[in-house]
């Protein structure tokens, strides 16, 4: 029986799992670039509005930030059926955008694509690397979701909007969803990282599968910081809202506003006042402490950030 060695599972569980980010985060900004590369290469790849139903995108900035919160004020408008982290140890948003990164300005050749030439010609060429032109790849992914989350949305409640709330995807992650679906909305929540991480202290809610988990302050700050970096530089990119959760549960947000750009008739601001359980195992906040030790790594992983937030 293989026996891994010891250095190896201690490299894993300290390093990998514990103070690295995981390659789908790592990479994210890469799919900016890989989107940019096939909107110029092939500009019939470019955005074209009025095909989707408006999908509306909840990204947060960490887990226990209040994106349920905003999930289910979004849900109140009785309008738009917001699926919650559907599968998202398996980061499939993540690595779907992931799977375009490789594109750049000179790869793929253009000798990869079909030369117009009847099918029986090609049989005297070489036609190793055939490949479909690219605007069929960006409507296969844009297929994908829409049939996942807007089929299912349709089936299970019988409207047309759908939409998606997510702890783990950036900015990146945002620009390529814009991109397959320009009526998509964004609103991207954030909450003070030191109550976020005391609310979440003691957990273990993966990142991406298999075993990357943010168990340290360390962790949780470089993932809370990866994205509020994104998030405060290019929501506006998106037409995208940046609401913290402070101001949502202190009444400080218009909810009108949100209702107005999300495009639905009415929110019920009642939602914000009702507490709903927290998932089973979950810390409350109340019963969470913070060390010096996760304060200072907090400090200096999210520090920078305060001042830009009213934190």
């Amino acid at each position: 029986m293989y026996q891994p060695r010891l250095l190896s599972d201690l490299k894993e569980f300290f390093l990998t799992r514990h103070f690295t980010l995981p390659p789908e985060l790592r990479a994210a900004r890469a799919l900016s670039e890989a989107v940019e590369n096939i909107q110029s290469r092939w500009p019939d790849t470019r955005p074209q509005d009025g095909r989707d139903a408006a999908p509306v995108f909840i990204f947060s900035a960490g887990w226990r930030s209040g994106s349920t919160l905003m999930q289910r004020l979004v849900m109140s408008s009785g309008e738009i059926a917001v699926w919650g982290e559907p599968l998202g140890d398996a980061a499939l948003v993540a690595r779907l955008g992931q799977s375009l990164s490789a594109i750049t300005k000179g790869w793929p050749p253009e000798s990869f694509f079909d030369s117009g030439q009847e099918l029986a010609g090609l049989a005297d060429d070489w036609i190793a690397n055939l490949t479909p032109q690219m605007r069929y790849l960006k409507s296969a992914h844009a297929a994908l979701l829409r049939e996942w989350l807007g089929s299912s949305a349709q089936t299970a409640f019988g409207i047309q909007r759908w939409g998606l709330k997510e702890v783990r995807l950036t900015i990146d992650h945002a620009r390529y969803l814009k991109w397959l679906l320009p009526d998509s909305r964004f609103i991207f929540v954030c909450r003070n990282p030191f109550h976020a991480f005391r609310s979440w202290k003691g957990n273990r809610w993966h990142s991406t599968w298999p075993g990357y988990y943010h168990n340290s302050a360390l962790a949780y700050g470089r993932h809370w910081r990866l994205l509020m970096d994104g998030f405060l530089e290019g929501h506006a990119d998106v037409d995208g809202l940046l609401v913290r959760f402070e101001d949502l549960v202190s009444g400080a947000v218009d909810v009108d506003r949100i209702a107005r750009h999300i495009q639905v008739e009415r929110l019920n601001p009642d939602v914000l006042k009702q507490k709903v359980g927290t998932p089973k195992g979950a810390v409350a906040d109340k019963k969470a402490e913070i060390s010096w030790l996760d304060r200072a790594a907090i400090n200096a992983t999210c520090g920078a950030l305060f001042g830009k937030l009213g934190y």
